[in-house]
């Protein structure tokens, strides 16, 4: 047999798979917090990623031989490998349906998400294999394609300028931040993304497309070019990073931040819908069942949240309380055990509150 025989790290039930010539296990899920990561399983002879590769690289060399646009017919996807649940719950279909048809910055971010929540643990092997930890996975349970926590510098010059290097970091944000008018902190908020489509005349909606990518790149003397999001497009990062070097007038009068507050409420009293479960979010959840908005969930609040929502008021959260607040907010199960934890979940409760 000309293939490579690889004697499985887990045991899993089912037909091999391949990858390369490379005959290998099926993968078995590594289930933390309701959301599921294919466990990593090396290709023998795929070789070692080189030195300068990032530590995302070494993990898909890992994973799936560096194919970012793998799919075997396994159930995972991409060069990552996640698992359809994991790539919902980590609001990965917002980019495509599965990762494998997403790019690989997208496919990052998702990741980065996923390392925040789940830990290096989510791929087991072959993040041990590449040295993941989170500080170099740049883990971040807002992590957006071609942000900061996916590979871009964007640094300031000795000078003070920006360095045009089409990459859309922290020092870029700032940059763009203050033209538009907001707290400079390096991490484009939701609300921060409102102001920019204010300023530029998109749907003020908090959400990132070609509608917003368009105004953007005509706000800077760019034609459209087609793209959906601007911080993930090279041409347009450094479109956006010679203008603003060029002395673009910031907005008059900063408006209040309403970014990186962990569930935070906006100035409008609204929610930040950031997919994170904090402060804010749980006074408003508290108000919803009836409780004392005090920002911390006790036991007796699960329990009126159990109530409310037709679970079993035991004042423990798991599968079934999640489902059953999940349907009460019109949204189907996701299996997850925890929606606290869940990006999707909490992030389609902070909209139904604001909603309500």
């Amino acid at each position: 047999m000309s293939a490579l025989h690889r004697t499985p790290t887990h045991r899993a039930d089912g037909s091999p798979v391949y990858f390369r010539g490379v005959r290998v296990a099926p993968k078995v899920a590594a289930a933390t917090g309701g959301a599921v990561v294919a466990a990593g399983l090396s290709v023998a002879g795929a070789g070692v990623a080189s030195a300068e590769q990032s530590v995302w690289d070494k993990v898909a060399q890992c994973e799936s031989g560096g194919n970012w646009s793998i799919n075997t017919g396994n159930g995972y996807y991409g060069g990552l490998q996640f698992s359809s649940s994991t790539w919902k719950a980590f609001g990965g279909t917002a980019y495509a349906a599965t990762a494998n048809t997403a790019s690989k910055a997208e496919q990052i971010a998702v990741a980065q998400r996923t390392l925040a929540q789940q830990g290096p643990g989510a791929w087991p092997t072959c993040g041990q294999r590449a040295g993941l930890t989170k500080a170099n996975g740049g883990a971040d349970a807002n992590a957006q394609p071609g942000g900061s926590s996916s590979g871009g510098s964007s640094a300031p010059s000795t000078s003070g300028d920006l360095v045009v290097d089409g990459k859309f970091g922290p020092a870029t944000t700032r940059a763009l931040e203050k033209w538009i008018g907001v707290s400079q902190n390096g991490s484009l908020s939701t609300g921060d993304i409102k102001a920019l489509q204010s300023k530029v005349g998109a749907k003020a909606d908090g959400k990132i497309g070609s509608e917003t990518t368009a105004k953007l790149r005509a706000a800077i003397g760019q034609k459209s070019n087609g793209a959906w999001d601007f911080r993930s497009d090279s041409s347009s990062v450094t479109a956006l990073q010679r203008f603003l070097n060029s002395g673009a007038p910031a907005a008059s009068t900063p408006a209040p931040s309403t970014g990186g507050s962990t569930g935070g409420s906006s100035s409008a009293g609204k929610l930040v819908v950031d997919g994170k479960f904090g402060p804010a979010t749980t006074r408003s959840l508290q108000s919803w069942i009836g409780v004392t908005a005090d920002g911390s969930l006790s036991t007796s609040d699960i329990k009126a949240l159990q109530s409310k929502v037709g679970a079993k008021a035991d004042g423990k959260i798991g599968s079934e309380t999640t489902a059953k607040l999940r349907a009460a907010i019109g949204q189907k199960s996701n299996g997850v055990w925890d929606f606290r934890t869940n990006y999707a979940t909490v992030k389609a409760l902070q909209q139904y509150l604001n909603a309500n």
